[in-house]
């Protein structure tokens, strides 16, 4: 049987590649995707947001740019995808999730 299920997070997912950060270069960091999953869980726990959003790593999302990388907002109303800097942008992108609910 099959059931539908409500989600606690149900206003936003986030989804980080973890192919992406092979391409950047000059990052020190082993594995960019889930540094930047553990540093958006935390600033949005810490700010009262995380039961919100539920941020994931994920597979390509083919969508992917050399020395970027690639994330996907999926909400209630509409799919977003963008490319950052996981280092320069990562403020950036936190606020404009913030922006979002």
């Amino acid at each position: 049987m099959i059931r539908k299920e409500d989600n606690p997070w149900s206003d936003a997912l986030v989804m980080i590649c973890t192919k992406c950060g092979k391409s950047i270069s000059g990052m020190k960091e082993s594995n960019i995707a889930d540094n930047l999953k553990m540093y958006y869980k935390k600033s949005l726990k810490d700010s009262g947001d995380g039961k919100k959003i539920r941020v994931v790593t994920s597979s390509c999302l083919d969508i992917c740019i050399d020395e970027f990388q690639a994330i996907t907002v999926a909400s209630n109303d509409k799919t977003e995808s963008f490319i950052m800097h996981p280092e320069k942008d990562r403020e950036a992108f936190l606020e404009l999730l913030k922006e979002k609910l």
